[in-house]
C-alpha cells in the first residue's frame, strides 16, 4: 500500500513538473512573438521617422539620381548632334544606361515623360481648331457642347473680360455661391477645369471628382508645354487628331525610315502643331527605404545649345524640405534664369517638387476662393 502511495506521488509530482514545464515553454513562446513583433514595428518605424525627416544622404542621393537622369539625356544628344527625338535614342533608362546599382535596400525608380508630346491646352486660344478634333473625335461631343467648351477656356485662358460667343466671363463666375473671378491667366492645375462653366458638367461628378472624360484628356494634353507636339512621343490617338487636322495619314508617318523615330517633320506636316524633336521633360525620381516614399519631380527644358529660352529674372524655387519655420537665408533655391545661363547648366529648370509619402504637392488656385488639388 506504502509503495502504491509513492508511486502515485512520483506521477503526480512528474505531472505537475510537466505542466509548468509546457507553460513555462508557452510563455517562451508569446514573449518571443510578441518581441519578434516589436522589433519589426521598430524598424518601419524607425524607417518611417528616417525618411519623414528627410536625413541629408536621402535627400543628396535624390539629387543624385536626377543629376544621373539629366547626365544620361545630356550625353545621349550630344551624340546624335544634340538634338533629342524620343526615348528609343537611349535615354529611357538612366540606370541602365549609366550602369549604377542602388545601394543594398534601396529601390530606386528614374521615369521620364516627354511632356511635348502632348497638346498644349494653354495656348488653346491660338490652337483652338486641334482642341476641337480632339473634343469631337476623340471624346465625341456634339457639334454644340464642343464649341462651349472651347469657348469658356478661352474666355478662362485670354487676357480680356469680353466674353465669347457661348462663352462666359467674370460677370458669369460672379453669380456662382462661391462667387469668383475668371482667371483670366493660364491653368494652373486641370482640377482648376472644375471652375468653368459647360466643363464642370461634362467632365466631373455630381460630387466635383473626375470623371472618364477629364481621364481620357489628361492623358492627351499638357499645361506645360507651349509649343508644337513631338510626333515621335504622342499617342496614337493624337497622331490621328493632327493627322485628321493636318490632312495626312497617320498610318504612314514613321514609314521609310531606318530608326524608330523621325528626325524630320515629313513636309505635308504643318510645323506649327507638330515637330520631331523633345522640347520639355518631366523627370520622376522615386527612392524608397523602408515604406515610405521620397521623391523628386523636375520639369526641364533641354538647352543643349547654350541659349536660355524665355529668359527672365525671375527665381526658381524650390519647395521646403522639411517643416517647420525657416527664413530667407534657408530657403532653398535654384537661383534665377540669368545665373543659369551664366553656368551654361544643359537644362533649364521651369520647376521642381520635392514630395514625400507619396504625396504630391498640392497646387493651389490663386484666382479664386476655392482650392483645388493638383
Amino acid at each position: 500500500m506504502k509503495e502504491y502511495h509513492r508511486e502515485k506521488t512520483i506521477r503526480l509530482t512528474q505531472g505537475k513538473r510537466g505542466s509548468v514545464l509546457v507553460a513555462v515553454l508557452g510563455i517562451i513562446l508569446l514573449l518571443s512573438m510578441l518581441i519578434t513583433r516589436f522589433m519589426e514595428e521598430a524598424v518601419q518605424d524607425l524607417e518611417y521617422r528616417a525618411l519623414f525627416n528627410e536625413p541629408p544622404e536621402i535627400r543628396s542621393y535624390a539629387f543624385s539620381m536626377l543629376e544621373v537622369a539629366l547626365a544620361t539625356i545630356h550625353e545621349v544628344g550630344l551624340i546624335d548632334e544634340g538634338k533629342l527625338h524620343a526615348p528609343e535614342q537611349g535615354w529611357a533608362d538612366p540606370l541602365e544606361y549609366s550602369g549604377i546599382e542602388p545601394p543594398n535596400g534601396w529601390d530606386v525608380r528614374i521615369s521620364i515623360y516627354d511632356e511635348s508630346a502632348k497638346f498644349p491646352l494653354n495656348s488653346t486660344p491660338d490652337k483652338s481648331e486641334v482642341l476641337i478634333q480632339i473634343l469631337e473625335e476623340e471624346l465625341e461631343f456634339d457639334y454644340g457642347t464642343t464649341r462651349e467648351l472651347v469657348s469658356t477656356l478661352i474666355d478662362w485662358i485670354d487676357a480680356d473680360d469680353t466674353r465669347m460667343l457661348n462663352g462666359a466671363e467674370s460677370e458669369d463666375y460672379l453669380e456662382n455661391d462661391p462667387p469668383y473671378r475668371a482667371a483670366n491667366a493660364p491653368l494652373q492645375s486641370l482640377r482648376e477645369l472644375q471652375l468653368l462653366k459647360i466643363w464642370e458638367e461634362e467632365f466631373f461628378d455630381e460630387d466635383g471628382n473626375p470623371n472618364e472624360f477629364f481621364e481620357r484628356i489628361a492623358a492627351l494634353v499638357s499645361l506645360h508645354n507651349s509649343g508644337p507636339i513631338n510626333l515621335n512621343a504622342a499617342s496614337e490617338e493624337l497622331l490621328e487628331i493632327l493627322a485628321l487636322q493636318d490632312g495626312w495619314d497617320a498610318d504612314f508617318l514613321f514609314d521609310g525610315i531606318d530608326q524608330p523615330y523621325l528626325e524630320n517633320t515629313p513636309p505635308s506636316v504643318d510645323s506649327e502643331n507638330s515637330i520631331a524633336e523633345t522640347s520639355l521633360l518631366r523627370i520622376e525620381v522615386s527612392l524608397q527605404r523602408g515604406e515610405v516614399p521620397y521623391s523628386i519631380t523636375a520639369l526641364v527644358e533641354p538647352n543643349f545649345g547654350g541659349n536660355q529660352g524665355n529668359e527672365t529674372d525671375d527665381e526658381i524655387t524650390a519647395p521646403q524640405p522639411s517643416a517647420g519655420p525657416s527664413t530667407s537665408n534657408d530657403a532653398p533655391r535654384t537661383g534665377m534664369s540669368s545665373e543659369q545661363a551664366a553656368i551654361q547648366y544643359p537644362f533649364r529648370i521651369i520647376r521642381l517638387h520635392e514630395y514625400k509619402n507619396g504625396q504630391k504637392p498640392s497646387e493651389p488656385a490663386r484666382y479664386s476662393a476655392v482650392d483645388i488639388d493638383n
